[in-house]
């Protein structure tokens, strides 16, 4: 295959991709928005703070991006625990966080990052900025950070700074994922996640 064919066939990728990503993303918000308003009430109730809350994540490529996700944690304690580890966020999760984030529901506002084109329903992972800074090899990823990634580790897992051996099985997740991206690969990492995400259900 010559360059400019194998180009040419990356562009048709990346197109049909996106297209798949806005479809996707769209009947989701107008297929669950009884459920995003439910949790919104339920958020309330639980505790006081905003509903949504936002957070600084950097894309595999080194692309620092602003995410939105449903409030897991108590707002007092979210600042004094933003750079601490897996355990400290547990500490101050509430309530409802324990089921957002076990379900993964936690993420449903990403559905607007998606649609920003800033994230694709199913890519690669998002890490925090200090974490993504050692690892230079990422520069090569082209792929935007997925709602779904190809992992068995939570983004929790990922995303701490004393998980170094999560983190790395993330890297490597994320490499077979680049390496092998394809609409049927895809596919087969949603059903997976959906399978396994229902059973918290």
């Amino acid at each position: 295959m010559t360059i400019s064919a194998a180009n040419e066939k990356t562009y048709i990728r990346s197109l049909s991709k996106r297209a798949f990503d806005i479809v996707v993303a769209t009947a989701g918000l107008l297929l669950l928005w009884l459920l995003i308003l439910v949790i919104s009430f339920w958020i309330t109730t639980d505790s006081s703070g905003p509903i949504l809350c936002r957070r600084k994540r950097c894309s595999s490529n080194n692309v620092e991006l602003e995410i939105f996700e449903f409030r897991t944690t108590l707002v007092d304690q979210r600042r004094k625990t933003s750079e601490h580890g897996l355990d400290e966020m547990q500490c101050c999760t509430t309530g409802v966080g324990h089921v957002l984030r076990r379900s993964g529901m936690n993420k449903l506002p990403q559905l607007m990052n998606v649609l920003r084109g800033e994230m694709s329903i199913v890519g690669t992972h998002l890490f925090t900025t200090a974490l993504s800074k050692p690892f230079p090899s990422l520069d090569l990823y082209e792929i935007r950070p997925g709602l779904v990634t190809w992992t068995h580790d939570s983004e929790d897992q990922c995303e701490t700074a004393d998980a170094a051996e999560s983190l790395c099985r993330c890297i490597s997740c994320d490499r077979y994922y680049v390496e092998n991206s394809s609409f049927f690969f895809d596919m087969k990492i949603l059903f997976h996640t959906l399978l396994s995400k229902a059973t918290y259900l």
